[in-house]
């Protein structure tokens, strides 16, 4: 299905101002919202935190906000905002369509989740528009996972317990498997990207940033090696071998490979790609 016509089958509502702001969105008690975060976003391009806005990380073209809210949906949200400064990128974001952040990580996210895999829920998609009808910024309104905390913070709370952080690991089995089941290639995977509320969590794990994610139509046993093996490089470079040997061996067997052979080939893939030095991001999109 084409990807606009994901994005617009969930979210139905669509917000105007100044004709330069579009957004599309979850209900229309969300409109109060977007108006002021609109006007914080006026007065200082990139907000400070205030009562209703918290900046959560801040860079030159990327801004990750919570804002919090006082309709029945959700108590907080969070804003992932773009901004896109040079000529040269606002043109070249023009014909990328399918391909920009926003747009692509809200359409991935909905396929996410209509495929099986645990993400944060899509609230609104939004764009603001310069001169010549050119994007300055793309943004995304998701699901408040304040609650949760990711895998890599938890695994340094435990460093030097060897049978916590696997466990720890363990729990993040289910999100790979889903992934599998969904012929998802997320692409790039980190530690910090998976996110559950502790101990014996398998249930609630939810798995974040698919901006640069594929979809196939067959699940690929090569992608899964990739996803593991880019998750297990952005582990915390402490963690010992042999509990990253027994993670993998554990999600072979939860994705039902059996026959030896196989297994060998498969952990000779993950090591490959566990300790290549570099891969361009061609390469990564294009692995199946």
């Amino acid at each position: 299905m084409n990807k606009s016509r994901i994005i617009k089958d969930v979210l139905k509502f669509k917000y105007r101002q100044s004709g330069n702001v579009v957004f599309w969105l979850k209900s229309p008690n969300m409109f109060s919202m977007i108006q002021s975060f609109l006007s914080a976003l006026d007065k200082h391009d990139q907000p400070a935190s205030s009562d209703n806005v918290e900046v959560l990380k801040k860079t030159n073209k990327r801004l990750l906000l919570r804002i919090n809210s006082s309709i029945p949906i959700e108590k907080s949200f969070i804003i992932k905002v773009l901004t896109v400064h040079l000529l040269r990128l606002k043109l070249k974001y023009c014909w990328m369509k399918y391909y920009r952040y926003g747009f692509a990580e809200t359409a991935n996210l909905i396929i996410a989740r209509n495929r099986g895999i645990n993400v944060p829920r899509v609230y609104g998609y939004g764009r603001i528009y310069g001169p010549f009808g050119l994007i300055n910024k793309d943004m995304v309104i998701l699901e408040d996972l304040a609650h949760l905390t990711s895998v890599d913070e938890l695994l340094r709370l435990n460093r030097g317990d060897d049978k916590k952080c696997a466990k720890i690991l363990s729990q993040t089995i289910p999100v790979f498997v889903s992934l599998h089941k969904a012929k998802c290639n997320i692409v790039y995977i980190l530690s910090d990207a998976i996110m559950f509320s502790g101990e014996d969590s398998e249930q609630d794990a939810f798995v974040l940033d698919f901006e640069y994610a594929r979809f196939y139509d067959q699940p690929s046993l090569e992608v899964l090696m990739y996803e593991a093996a880019y998750f297990a490089v952005s582990c915390p470079d402490w963690l010992a071998h042999r509990i990253i040997n027994d993670w993998v061996t554990k999600l072979l067997d939860a994705v039902g490979i059996r026959d030896n052979a196989g297994r060998k080939k498969l952990m000779e893939r993950f090591k490959y790609y566990f300790h290549i030095p570099y891969m361009s991001h061609k390469e990564s999109v294009e692995i199946y």
